[in-house]
């Protein structure tokens, strides 16, 4: 009979860098206004599977993506990172 394995910790919610994805996607959250998350998703050309991983903190979002973020809501790359500028 096989053991099921008890199930691992979750993903830390920073990386080793000390990058803070919660509040990233946070910040994702609220460029996303008032947005369903699968039309903001074909709009930034992810799924919104993807789009949920970034909103929840749970993925770091791409240099691509976060640059047309940035140009989509008029914020820097800068700001959506950091909160800053």
């Amino acid at each position: 009979m096989n053991k099921v394995k008890q199930k691992a910790p979750g993903r830390p919610r920073r990386t080793s860098t000390g990058v803070n994805l919660r509040a990233i996607g946070e910040r994702i959250k609220e460029l996303r206004a008032q947005r369903s998350q699968k039309d903001f998703a074909q709009l930034m050309r992810v799924s919104q599977a993807q789009l949920s991983k970034y909103e929840l903190g749970q993925s770091a979002p791409p240099l691509g993506f976060l640059t047309a973020l940035a140009k989509d809501a008029g914020k820097s790359v800068d700001w959506i990172l950091t909160g800053k500028g």
